[in-house]
């Protein structure tokens, strides 16, 4: 709307203008920041202090559309929100610590709001925001600067405090101009102000040839600069000589210690700058970016967006850019031989030479390509890659038209780039930071979502994608179960907490994160439990003991305990790391005790991530009918309400192949067992997890270590396993209620905790042991007919298959 005239780790596949030589990260995360929001165009970090190395927060906005504002909305950093004191887990001191997520505030509301910047105008430390409004509906509907108040330029104050309960941010008046579109803020003429430069994109509706001025405004202040600028003057400075800029970017002390601006537009790249020495503003035309062909018929030639990347030494190694306006080509201008170093090499043309590195594919009927901006990615490599935000098209013949790509160089001297999927969710603009740490830098992006233009097949939303240098989450099918491989908590860094949500079920969401080294992660007290799969968490209160502990694999032998979380709802791992199952319960679901197994029934919340298989996102994960199943052919489960789902592999994701653990679901209904086994054909450490206490006595029961194993005693136990009396007689109950697990069953070698003891034939040495539910011996089983709903209540628990490696203490 703002241009063309109408208002989801990861490799991608070389093309024969890529390579497939290193220098990608090997793994991106995305962070939900917010989901579902009305409409997405601009995104912006914002640092809310100008104090160095601080962590930004996001401005974010879509353009509105007729009768509807634009809500201007402040996403808060959690790192800004969620600073406590310190507090003491496992000896270790934890200063800083992530709140429940970004918040966000709407600080103003604006009709058409299009390109935004931020400086500090007043001096007091923080800084206020510069933006574009009254754009109008499309490039063929401008609303006038005279007569319509069109192309406006305002400045938001910042009150200096992050809070909901404030008014809108205080708005002042700094200029117009029609189509008024990209701003900059910087020192281009003086040091002791900051000036602002707009640049309309067209000079009138529909006009896409008359040249449109580039204005420098220049703030006045009363006797206190705190009051802000009380008015400000404006200079044409460039009157005829751009068409159609669609992106500025700030080439900060370029200029012998003053800023120029790049920009891209219908003249290609171009730099500007102002000559001291000739006391007058110059430019050049650093590449006329795509082609003119007027026999194709499309008025959008030049560039769309553009950005600079250091390579090495040199903090102008080579310039990214897309071509034309809104298009789908992805070029670079490297520099010749003998151009010299730094911004100097932006002043001349004759510098640099074009190379084209992608392309993705046709524009539409109306000229309109996918590709809409252009960001340098500061990752610390020696050669900055960049990325480009696509927006997808409506007649797209390509399956990735849409999302965050990002292009690493390989080798600038032939033009060799290896191509990365960030997210394959529709993109307008990337705002690229440290949101988590100032020394990382994370790319966050917003769904283009413009009504009555391009809406794209997905919900708006604003994520981050953190970029990790260490092995993925992956998820692969597997006949009828999955492959998930996790990287070592050691490998993962500090800050970072890599997840993956699986399934959701008994009203439960179930997620896989892995913690690092010391590492927190911040749960919903309230809603949320979880279960350590490997490693170990520390932290204060956290199961029924109310002492400081140590939370491992599983609790003490034939103990169970609550998983839940202690008051903060922090989870923090030990000092070798941890990786838990989340067990979220979903607010507006259902929790039990459950009636019927539809009521129970499982989603697949994988997610549209390049590091899970499409294959894992197409499956179901229904659960089956123990009697139907090939292992269960004997007939002694026929007619027991027992079903099960598998199931899950759980292994690290390096050369080691070592297994973590396999995960399934079983459910029983009301009054029925298991059946008594013992285990003795696979090698596995068992570990059950409650889900839902259908009546609240279901549970593991178990016979005592010293109870014979032979066949005879096995087809002893079948013959009367069904009887009240004989269950009752010969085992132990082991009540495991909702959200809790219980510890182990198998036999214990003398003087450890958990180490199991094993079989002549190297199987875990079990007693006789099976879930029975509540009721157990009230009802003669199978029980015919089934119970009706209103008597019905399944338990729902889930079973943890480890290696007996996993329980050597």
């Amino acid at each position: 709307m703002c241009c063309n005239g109408y208002s989801k780790h990861v490799h991608a596949k070389p093309t024969n203008k890529e390579t497939s030589a290193g220098g990608e990260p090997a793994h991106i995360d995305e962070t939900l920041v917010a989901t579902p929001i009305p409409d997405g165009y601009w995104l912006n970090q914002f640092p809310f202090l100008t104090t160095a190395g601080v962590i930004p927060d996001l401005i974010g906005y879509g353009l509105g559309y007729e009768g509807k504002p634009a809500s201007v909305k402040l996403f808060e950093n959690p790192k800004n929100t969620g600073f406590g004191l310190p507090i003491f887990l496992c000896g270790m001191i934890l200063i800083s610590l992530r709140s429940s997520g970004w918040k966000v505030t709407e600080i103003q509301s604006l009709e058409y709001p299009v390109g935004m910047v931020y400086a500090d105008l007043t001096g007091n430390g923080y800084n206020d925001v510069i933006i574009t409004d009254r754009y109008g509906p499309s490039m063929n509907d401008l609303w006038d600067a005279n007569t319509n108040n069109g192309g406006r330029i305002q400045w938001l104050r910042n009150p200096g405090q992050r809070s909901d309960a404030l008014p809108f941010w205080t708005a002042s008046h700094i200029g117009n101009s029609t189509s008024m579109h990209s701003i900059a803020v910087g020192h281009f003429t003086r040091q002791d102000v900051w000036e602002v430069m707009g640049f309309p994109i067209i000079r009138a509706s529909r006009d896409l040839t008359s040249p449109a001025p580039i204005i420098l405004y220049t703030p006045q202040y009363g006797p206190s600069k705190a009051d802000g600028p009380v008015s400000w003057d404006n200079q044409v400075i460039f009157p005829s000589q751009f068409r159609l800029i669609h992106d500025v970017k700030l080439v900060p002390g370029g200029n012998e210690g003053y800023d120029m601006i790049v920009v891209a537009g219908r003249e290609g790249i171009a730099t500007l700058w102002f000559d001291r020495g000739l006391a007058r503003w110059e430019h050049a035309i650093v590449g006329q970016g795509l082609p003119h062909n007027p026999a194709s018929g499309n008025p959008y030639w030049g560039s769309g967006s553009v950005d600079i990347c250091k390579a090495g030494a040199d903090s102008v190694g080579y310039i990214a850019t897309c071509e034309g306006f809104h298009g789908n080509i992805v070029s670079v201008y490297l520099k010749n031989t003998g151009a010299p170093t730094g911004p100097e090499s932006l002043k001349s043309g004759s510098f640099w030479r074009r190379h084209v590195i992608d392309d993705y594919g046709p524009l539409t009927a109306d000229h309109t390509g996918t590709i809409h901006n252009v960001t340098t990615i500061s990752t610390g490599a020696s050669t900055e890659p960049f990325g480009i935000a696509c927006m997808g098209v409506r007649e797209s013949l390509l399956s990735n038209n849409q999302g965050v790509y990002m292009y690493t160089p390989t080798d600038l001297l032939t033009g060799m780039f290896k191509k990365t999927t960030v997210t394959r969710e529709s993109a307008s603009r990337l705002a690229v930071a440290g949101f988590d740490h100032p020394n990382k830098k994370d790319i966050a992006s917003i769904t283009y979502y413009v009504p009555n233009y391009h809406t794209g097949p997905d919900p708006p939303n604003v994520r981050i994608n953190v970029l990790n240098d260490f092995p993925p989450i992956t998820a692969t099918k597997l006949d009828k179960e999955v492959l998930i491989r996790l990287p070592r908590p050691s490998v993962v860094p500090p800050g970072t907490t890599p997840a993956l949500s699986m399934i959701s079920f008994a009203g439960k969401r179930l997620s896989l994160i892995v913690i690092p080294p010391l590492g927190s992660v911040q749960l919903s007290a309230n809603r949320d439990a979880v279960k350590v799969i490997y490693g170990k968490l520390c932290s204060v209160k956290m199961t029924s003991r109310d002492v400081d502990i140590v939370r491992g694999i599983a609790p003490p032998a034939k103990v169970a305990e609550t998983t839940g979380l202690s008051a903060d709802g922090i989870v923090t791992a030990n000092e070798n790391g941890a990786i838990v199952l989340r067990v979220e319960m979903l607010g507006n679901e259902f929790q039990g005790p459950f009636r019927i197994m539809s009521e129970v029934a499982i989603a697949n919340v994988f997610p549209n991530d390049t590091n899970v298989e499409p294959a894992v996102r197409e499956m179901s994960f229904p659960f089956l009918k123990v009697d139907t199943l090939p292992w269960a052919s004997s007939g002694l489960f026929n007619d027991f309400e027992f079903y099960n789902m598998t199931g899950f592999h759980l292994y690290f994701n390096d050369d080691s192949l070592e297994e973590i653990c396999h995960m399934q679901a079983w459910t029983l209904g009301i009054g029925e067992t298991a059946r008594f086994h013992n285990h003795s054909d696979k090698s596995f450490c068992e570990i059950h997890y409650c889900l839902s206490n259908g009546a609240g006595q279901g549970g593991m029961r178990y016979f005592p270590d010293s109870y014979p194993q032979t066949p005879e005693a096995e087809l002893h136990i079948q013959q009367n396993e069904l009887q009240k009396t004989f269950v009752n007689d010969n085992s132990e109950l082991l009540v495991v209620p909702t959200m809790f697990e219980h510890g182990p069953l198998w036999m214990v070698q003398p003087g450890t905790e958990a180490t199991p003891k094993l079989r002549p034939n190297d199987t875990v040495n079990y007693p006789w042991h099976a879930w029975l539910s509540s009721g157990f011996g009230d009802f003669t089983i199978p029980i015919l007919p089934p119970l009706p709903e209103s008597e019905q209540a399944y338990d729902v628990w889930l079973a943890f298959e480890f290696p007996p490696s996993a329980f050597q203490y």
